[in-house]
């Protein structure tokens, strides 16, 4: 067929369709409209026959384009029906696959490019300024402005105009196409900052707005554009969630502009962002207004030349800026921006140049956007910002109402809304309000029972049903149209997602198939547009009606597309924070994505989503289960807050129990969202979600935007315990709000509404509130807008609370009346704790008491007939602080009535008001009648010197003032206070002990009745001082710091020091800063104390008892010449008791040194004269030295360093005297004069001299006249400079000084030198050198030496470099003229040389062999010999029977009955048999004993008829070698000591070793521990233990004991009536072993130690042991630690301790409360007792209650024991009874710093105390502090352990680096 008939049939067959269609006009206008959106119907409308309007509608339809017409056709054939021949005809001709001949007439590719880009144009855009502007008239230029501002209004009428009314073609519509349901929105004036909101902008930054509209304001169009003045550009930012309304608004703003409602503005011109992004070439403005707005085809150039002069009446309206893909400009180029309105440039530059007033100065810029998408530059040009919520509940029924007028009763749907609290947070969002009231019209209109949708997913597939239904005619039956069209559907899908991916919402026809366009015209689900892409061009395009409708789409596709798996299911789904990065793609144009597919996992869309896949159950289930998956895995992640909510709708969207419960269970304890808007739907699925959770849940809101009628949302919520809001937009609407749910939220606990600006009237509704929430403990205003009558309103209702804990009104304006109102109700309200004001902050704390506390305060109130508020009051007392309230001297006679009310105080502090002296005289004298627990502060209230003296008037009046605190500088005036009157019965030797411990520290741990005043910066004199200490009472420490005295001060003080008794130490420093603290001692405590030792104490104990608290006088930083020091003197000379002298950082030269030596002799009481940090020179330092001769009581004189000295003075006779000089600088030429001097002192005991340059010359003249210095103690001369040759010299002090007994020299990096004498007359002497390079010459030196002294016993040589070799040389070389030398080698050779060749280097010994020692571990090799006396034959006595060459290696045979007699080693052999015949001793340790080895000690063994004692231990011995060793053993009868322990021998080399024990009648110590003994060894070894009747040691320990075994082993020893220690630890011989052990114990009478720790002993078998020990009256030491026997064994042990015990082991026992209380009571019995460890046990309550001291106990062991603060008190107590306690174990325990504080108390009295471990308490740094002053006081302690406490690292250092014995680490 040729074209000609094609044209001829088609023109037949269109007016067959005209006359079709003319019965259905009003659909063919809505089709051409949605095909054709801009074609002017007024030609069609003109036409008065309804035929030739549809001849001519088509007629533009089949211009329009061939696509277009197809998919038109198509539409017709879908939604009419007609004759089966016409609906042939039509699709044959021109359906989608027809053969016709394809016309490019309507195809814009056909064009050229320059007819396209000027078709329509009437003259080319260029022109617009391309020439010189043309010159109008006035009048014409506003008649064509006039024209072109007509054509706008027209255009917007059309576009936005209300429709008259509905038919039913209208319904078939999208629901927003009804313009008369417009109801407008929710609009909150926002600040420009909020558009800064999101991750990076601060909380504090948010809560500072000011508040400018109050709440409730009902914002109209108008309003958009009031209260901005200024000649500038405008321009206001709408900001709100998708769907809340802005694109709405702002076609509403166009609307009543047409209308004439918006007289300000001339023009107006409306862009959509997502037209614009199609723009791609660069515009001029004229062009972007007339040709790609609306085309201006009459001079543009006079039109757009009027906006240039009237540009402040142009309104420019922007929508969807977050829609725009355009890169938008820095913030820097729009305001560089050229001027030039016809330079071309992007869109997104145009926008901006608008924005910045580069553009078009003066006019109104609007623009719509989601929060968080506002281009950087625009957060400078906005000048106001609105937020668009959307509907609240009023205007949800208004549109509801509009919405219904005319379809059907509108009261029917409103009951509907209202029974549904899941509608009415969906119509929250008018998107989402308008499909739901078109599902709930067609759910209404149905007869069957309405079920509406609960979610967003459900809401939208319902509405999809509806659409295609009622299109169909089923609009009940969804089966039908899934299977006819889902293909197309999919096809709509494929197109949403992948516009999702692309950023792309705006789709060319020829991007879309067409029957998808049919299809989505047919059912209204896309909507066309006529969109100018640039000048001169227009296309037709599409986009879905909603954005939110492509999502459902596209996640639609994603659960039923094929081509889509689980995997990347999972990969799209994410959760979309609030706050995207500009620069993150990926969720720019994602809304409600993840929640359509959260909803389409729920198992109600399994049948759907099957059907439409076409693809089975299981596969649309695995997808589903994927979804689920993905928010399971989301729900245990830690989210932000906008993802959470984001988490909450998805959950709440897959309707799955088992997930919400699963994500109810994952939601941490407090829920936190900062900075970005909520709606009423968000808190409805964070509400649902919460209500899963399974326990209380913290919500906290900050900076976040709340509209007030989202709180609904939380009505009923149950698991809410702590709700918290803190923005500024929340004002009195959002408090009236809270105020209706408050009451519902049963299980709320605090309340905080913070930073908020909630005023008078919202604090009325929630004070009404708070009286139906009884349950609340804390409240919290602060930073709100109250005033006087509001906080005192709040403050009305505490006593209807009676669970209030807290209420803080802080940051509220308020008077100084209401302060003391507030303050008022404080006090006469029994139930407030504290009240805390200061400036603005003000809080309130109150007492919540028990059920059970309460009814025993009413019963006693019955019993004593007291009202129950008197009691409570005496019970509760208060915190008191109102500082910086401007309170004036009027108001101190008001405060002090005030408290009078309220005697029982904690705290009062009145600081930083203006009180001045009389203010604070009144309050002053009001103190003897409070009872304050703590302090009373008035600090910086403008004090003067003579109101320091009211109260120091008031503090002598006040009996329970322990401290008062002055300083006028520093504006400082605070009483503290003893606390509870208990307390103030302290144990006397607290009291006493309290000022020793304090001494030398500035804040003293004062006792309870001490008292303290601190009057700093006060200006006193020196005439007032003397009055000032005989004034002050029972004060125990005055601060007189920073007075500005002089040196007459320091004589006054010195002379009251003297005169009074009372004071007990002085300490001035006169620096720069000066300090001076005066002590005493308390008086009648001081006359108590010596009343009660003069009645029971002897002389010599008070002279001990004064001797611990001397009176001290301490002088630092002045210079003392001699005649200010004379003076000094004198008045310290009559000073009564002992006295103690210091002096630190003063100068004073050789004469005032000299002249206080002197007078030392005239004091009678002096007990200690120390310098520090003082230069002294070498002058100074001889005269101190000589100063042990001239003064008898100097007991030890110490110079340090030449800036430390210190003389220790005795009251009596004193024992010797020591003398220590180091670091001094002492050299040879001054050894003649200290020579002298010392040789002076007739009783030197000890002289250090170590760390001075004496050189080997001063070394040899010390020791030509050591003889004359009669030393007897020690001799110091390390690190002297000494060379190895003369070190050498320093040992003949040995063998000259007859007293000398030891001599130690090392001359490694210690370089230590010491000589230790003794008061014996022939002492055995000892010679110890280490660190010497003892060669062959070297040796026979030593060798020398060593014969020449006489008594030499002990001969020690540790890592001298002395080969093998040397030492076989100086075994030889030595001769002793008679006596016993142990010579003892540590090297390195030791570990490698053999036994073998070690055995044969003794040989070379000059004396006869009775020891020798090997310990591998230790290096260490020890021969031990014998010399003879000599009988003067010198040849007998040399002669040695082999001289052996050094160096020479000798080897034995295996069988030495195959040698040749004569050979030589068989007569080495026969030379050690002779040398070892005296062998008395073998000892080998951590051994190889190898074959050879083994071989020679079974061949010696039998010739070692003086052989006592054997040991090898933890050594390595062959099978065979076991059985030598063995062999050997049975020839060795008369051995007395046996040590096998440690050693791995196998079962069988065991038991032949047990065999060897046969005959060992003589054996008395048996060590046979870590062997393991297996039933027949044991056997074997019982009868062998029956004929040892002299054995008294026995260790069986680790060796594998059962209780069987144990039978006969105890049968073995019931004769063994001498065994004196018996260990069977580590065994399992539980209870039954113990039974017969117990059996056998009464028969050892000799036992004296029983260790059977860690062997699995129960209760039960302890009773039976504590039985049988009450026979053993010898017992010493018992071990019985690591069992369980529990309290029942403890006291029975208890009632059987033997009475010689003197250890204790009951560690790990789980020993508690009752047996810990029995033995404590009967170790006090045991007056023998040394060690007890009761480790790892509980103690509940009690610990050992020693009543009397042990008085031999050295070392206590109580880690692990759960012993607190309460419980450390009686420990501590009892400790220092034990006055030879060495060593206390407190690890591990629970003790804090009042715990520390009971241990620091008592140090300074444990004088033999060395090591303290405190390791794993809780001590902090207070208590850390107080221990080192405690420690500081007891210089014997050698270490206190302080690891794992929570002191700081710093503090630790410093505490550390003051004292070293602290050690944290």
């Amino acid at each position: 067929m040729d074209s000609l008939s094609w044209q001829n049939d088609e023109e037949s067959l269109q007016q067959h369709l005209v006359g079709f269609l003319s019965k259905d006009l009003e659909w063919l206008i809505l089709k051409v409209k949605f095909f054709l959106p801009d074609l002017d119907l007024t030609p069609v409308d003109d036409l008065p026959d309804p035929t030739q309007k549809v001849s001519l509608l088509l007629d533009k339809l089949r211009a329009h384009s061939l696509s277009t017409w197809r998919t038109f056709i198509h539409c017709v054939c879908m939604e009419h029906t007609m004759p089966l021949h016409l609906e042939t005809m039509l699709l044959s001709v021109w359906g989608m696959h027809s053969e016709i001949p394809s016309q490019n007439i309507f195809c814009k590719d056909a064009l050229p490019k320059s007819q396209l880009l000027h078709s329509g144009v009437k003259r080319p855009s260029s022109e617009i300024g391309s020439s010189p502007p043309r010159k109008w008239s006035r009048q014409q230029q506003l008649e064509l402005v006039r024209k072109y501002e007509k054509r706008l209004r027209t255009l917007f009428l059309k576009k936005y105009e209300d429709v008259p009314g509905r038919t039913s073609g209208q319904w078939q519509q999208w629901p927003f196409c009804f313009s008369q349901t417009y109801v407008d929105p929710v609009v909150r004036p926002g600040k420009v900052a909020w558009l800064k909101e999101g991750p990076e902008k601060s909380q504090v930054e948010t809560l500072a707005e000011p508040l400018e509209v109050e709440d409730g304001a009902n914002f109209k169009v108008q309003d958009l554009f009031r209260g901005q003045s200024g000649s500038g550009t405008k321009v206001t930012v709408l900001l709100g969630k998708p769907g809340t309304g802005k694109s709405t608004l702002v076609q509403r703003i166009c609307r009543k502009w047409a209308r004439g409602e918006l007289d300000r503005f001339s023009q107006v011109f409306l862009f959509e962002f997502r037209q614009l992004n199609l723009v791609k070439q660069e515009l001029t403005l004229p062009q972007l207004l007339f040709e790609v707005y609306e085309n201006l085809e009459e001079e543009p150039g006079a039109v757009f030349q009027h906006l240039q002069e009237n540009d402040h009446q142009v309104l420019l309206i922007f929508d969807g800026l977050d829609e725009c893909l355009f890169p938008w400009p820095g913030r820097g180029p729009c305001a560089r921006d050229s001027q030039d309105p016809f330079l071309s440039r992007p869109v997104a530059s145009l926008f901006c140049s608008l924005c910045s007033g580069s553009l078009l100065p003066g006019c109104w810029v609007v623009t719509t956007s989601r929060p968080g998408k506002i281009p950087d530059f625009l957060l400078e040009t906005a000048t106001s910002v609105f937020e668009v919520w959307g509907f609240d509940q009023l205007r949800i029924e208004n549109y509801v109402n509009n919405f219904f007028q005319g379809l059907i009763s509108p009261e029917r749907a409103l009951a509907c809304l209202r029974a549904s609290a899941q509608l009415q947070s969906l119509c929250s969002n008018p998107a989402l309000c308008s499909i739901a009231c078109f599902c709930l019209h067609h759910l209404l209109c149905q007869d069957h029972t309405i079920k509406f949708p609960t979610t967003v997913t459900q809401l939208f597939t319902q509405m999809l049903h509806i659409f295609v239904g009622q299109k169909q005619g089923t609009p009940g039956d969804k089966g039908t149209w899934l299977s006819k069209d889902s293909q197309a559907l999919l096809g709509l899908g494929e197109l949403a997602f992948k516009g999702l991916n692309e950023k792309q919402i705006v789709f060319y026809p020829g991007h879309i198939p067409e029957q998808v366009v049919a299809f989505a015209a047919t059912y209204n689900l896309l909507s066309s547009f006529s969109v100018r892409t640039g000048t001169g061009q227009r296309d037709t395009c599409y986009a879905f009606v909603h954005f939110s409708l492509q999502e459902f789409f596209a996640a639609l596709y994603l659960m039923v597309s094929p081509s889509i798996d689980s995997s990347k299911l999972r990969h799209h789904f994410y959760l979309k924070s609030r706050w995207p990065l500009r620069t993150e793609a990926k969720t720019e144009l994602l809304d409600r994505f993840h929640t359509f597919l959260s909803g389409f996992s729920s198992q109600t869309y399994l049948s759907f989503l099957t059907r439409l896949s076409q693809q089975g159950r299981a596969w649309v289930s695995t997808k589903q289960a994927a979804v689920r998956q993905v928010l399971r895995g989301l729900a245990t992640q830690s989210l932000t807050g906008p993802k959470m909510i984001e988490l909450c709708h998805c959950v709440g969207e897959t309707q799955d129990p088992e997930l919400m419960g699963q994500a109810g269970r994952s939601l941490p304890f407090s829920l936190d969202f900062h900075n970005f808007p909520l709606n009423h739907s968000d808190l409805t699925a964070l509400t649902s979600l919460i209500n899963h959770a399974p326990a209380s849940i913290y919500l906290n809101f900050s900076g976040c935007s709340l509209e007030s009628q989202c709180l609904n949302a939380l009505t009923g919520c149950g698991k809410i315990e702590s709700f918290r809001v803190r923005s500024r937009k929340c004002r009195d609407a959002f408090a009236e709000a809270l105020s209706k749910i408050l009451p519902t939220m049963g299980n709320l606990k605090k309340l905080e509404l913070t930073g908020n600006n909630i005023s008078v009237q919202g604090i009325d509704h929630l004070a009404q509130a708070f009286t139906d929430c009884l349950q609340l403990e804390e409240i919290n205003l602060q930073d709100n807008r109250l005033n006087d009558s509001s906080c005192l309103k709040i403050i009305t209702i505490l006593h209807k609370m009676q669970r209030l804990q807290k209420i803080d009104l802080s940051q509220n304006a308020v008077s100084v009346q209401t302060v003391l109102a507030l303050a008022k109700e404080a006090v006469s309200y029994p139930r407030v704790t504290t009240l805390e004001i200061r400036q603005a902050q003000m809080i309130l704390l109150f007492f919540v008491s028990s059920g059970k506390a309460l009814e025993m305060q009413r019963s006693q109130n019955v019993k004593k007939n007291e009202p129950s508020d008197k009691i409570v009051t005496q019970d509760r007392k208060l915190t008191f602080r109102l500082q910086k309230c401007n309170l004036a001297v009027h108001h101190a006679k008001e405060i002090a009535e005030m408290l009078k009310h309220r005697p029982y105080l904690e705290e009062v502090d009145l600081s930083g008001n203006h009180l001045e002296d009389e203010g604070c005289r009144e309050l002053a004298e009001a103190l003897p009648d409070l009872q304050i627990a703590k302090q009373f502060n008035i600090s910086d209230n403008g004090l003067s010197e003579s109101g320091v003296y009211y109260l120091l008037t008031s503090a002598n009046a006040c009996k329970n003032v322990m401290e008062l605190d002055i300083s006028l500088k520093n504006k400082t005036a605070v009483f503290k206070f003893a606390g509870d009157q208990e307390k103030d019965q302290a144990p006397l030797g607290a009291a006493v002990s309290n000022p020793q411990l304090s001494s030398n520290s500035s804040e003293p741990v004062s006792s309870l009745s001490a008292r303290v005043i601190r009057l700093r910066h006060c200006g006193f004199q020196c005439r007032e001082l003397e009055k000032l200490c005989l004034k002050l009472g029972n004060c125990s420490h005055l601060d007189l710091n920073d007075n500005r005295v002089s040196l007459k001060a320091v004589f006054c003080l010195a002379s009251t020091f003297s005169d009074l008794e009372w004071v007990h130490e002085v300490d001035i420093s006169l620096g720069r800063q000066q300090s001076i603290h005066v002590r005493f001692l308390e008086r009648t405590r001081k006359r108590s104390v010596s009343e009660e030792w003069t009645k029971q104490k002897t002389q010599q104990e008070s002279l001990e008892w004064g001797a611990q608290f001397p009176k001290s006088f301490c002088l630092r930083e002045c210079q003392l010449e001699p005649p200010v020091l004379e003076k000094l003197i004198q008045i310290l000379k009559t000073c009564q008791g002992l006295l103690e002298i210091k002096f630190s950082h003063v100068t004073m030269n050789d004469q005032s040194i000299g002249m206080l030596l002197n007078h030392l002799p005239q004091f009678h009481n002096l007990n200690l004269v120390q310098f520090s940090q003082t230069t002294l020179s070498l002058n100074s330092v001889f005269s101190l030295a000589s100063a042990i001769s001239l003064c008898e009581q100097i007991q030890k004189m110490e110079v340090r360093s030449l800036k430390y000295a210190c003389l220790y003075f005795t009251p009596g006779k004193r024992k010797g005297v020591s003398c220590g000089l180091t670091d001094c600088c002492i050299n040879q030429m001054d050894m003649k004069q200290l020579c002298c001097i010392l040789g002076q002192c007739k009783d030197l005991s000890h002289l250090n001299l170590s760390g001075n340059l004496l050189g080997d010359e001063g070394l040899k003249y010390l020791l030509e006249h050591l003889p004359q210095m009669n030393l007897s103690g020690s001799l110091n001369l390390s690190h002297n400079g000494i060379s190895e040759e003369g070190a050498l010299l320093f040992t003949v002090a040995l063998g000259t000084c007859r007293q000398a007994h030891e001599v130690s020299v090392s001359l490694n990096l210690e370089q230590k030198l010491l000589i230790h004498f003794t008061e014996h007359q022939e002492p055995r002497k000892t010679l110890r050198l280490t660190g010497f390079n003892l060669q062959q010459e070297q040796i026979k030196k030593l060798a020398t030496l060593v014969g020449q002294v006489p008594k030499l016993n002990d001969l020690i040589l540790a890592t001298n470099t002395m080969s093998l070799a040397g030492l076989q040389l100086l075994l030889n070389s030595v001769r002793m003229p008679s006596g016993i030398l142990r010579i003892s080698v540590e090297e390195p050779w030791v570990t490698r040389t053999s036994v073998t060749t070690l055995l044969e280097a003794s040989v070379q010994a000059s004396g006869n062999i009775t020891k020798i020692s090997i310990c591998r571990q230790q290096s260490l090799l020890q021969i031990e010999e014998t010399f003879p006396q000599k009988t003067g034959n010198f040849a007998a006595d040399t002669l040695r029977p082999i001289q052996c060459d050094q160096g020479a290696s000798l080897t034995f045979p295996y069988d030495l009955s195959q040698c040749d007699q004569g050979d030589n080693q068989t007569l080495v052999l026969r030379q050690m048999v002779e040398k070892y015949m005296r062998l008395q001793e073998l000892s080998w340790s951590q051994v190889y004993l190898c074959d050879t080895s083994s071989q020679l000690l079974k061949t010696l063994f039998p010739s070692l008829l003086e052989l006592k004692k054997f040991s090898l231990t933890a050594s390595t011995v062959s099978p065979e070698g076991v059985c030598h060793v063995a062999s050997g053993l049975s020839h060795c009868n008369t051995m007395e000591e046996l040590d096998l322990s440690k050693n791995e021998f196998s079962v069988e080399g065991t038991r032949v070793l047990i065999g060897a024990l046969e005959g060992k009648c003589q054996l008395r110590s048996l060590n046979l521990s870590f062997l393991q003994l297996d039933n027949l060894a044991l056997s074997e070894l019982a009868q062998r233990l029956q004929g040892m009747s002299l054995l008294q040691k026995l260790d069986l320990s680790h060796s594998g004991l059962s209780s069987e075994s144990c039978f006969s082993l105890s049968d073995s020893l019931k004769d063994a009536t001498n065994l004196k220690d018996l260990n069977l630890s580590h065994n399992k011989i539980e209870d039954a072993g113990v039974q017969h052990l117990s059996a056998i114990l009464p028969k050892l009478l000799q036992l004296s130690k029983l260790d059977l720790s860690w062997n699995s002993i129960s209760p039960a078998g302890g009773r039976t042991l504590a039985e049988a020990l009450a026979c053993c009256e010898q017992v010493e030491e018992l071990h019985l630690g690591a069992n369980t026997m529990g309290d029942l064994m403890a006291i029975r042990l208890a009632q059987n301790l033997p009475p010689h015990l003197k250890i204790l082991y009951l560690c790990s026992n789980k020993i508690g409360a009752k047996g810990t209380l029995s033995l404590g009571q009967a170790l006090v019995r045991c007056q023998w007792i040394e060690e007890i460890s009761l480790a790892e046990n509980i103690f509940a309550e009690w610990i050992l209650p020693l009543s009397k001291g042990l008085l031999k106990l050295r070392k206590i062991n109580l880690t692990s024991c759960r012993i607190n603060d309460q419980m450390i008190k009686p420990l501590a107590s009892s400790l220092v009874l034990c006055h030879d306690l060495e060593e206390i174990l407190l690890a591990w325990n629970s003790l804090g710093n009042e715990g520390a504080t009971e241990l620091a108390y008592i140090l300074p009295q444990m004088k033999a105390l060395k090591k303290f471990d405190l390791e794993g308490n809780q001590i902090g740094s207070l208590g850390a502090q107080l221990l080192a002053k405690g420690l500081a006081k007891n210089p014997g302690i050698q270490v206190i352990r302080l690891w794992k406490n929570p002191v700081p690292k710093d503090t630790a250092q410093l505490l550390q680096g003051q004292d070293p014995r602290l050690n944290f680490s």
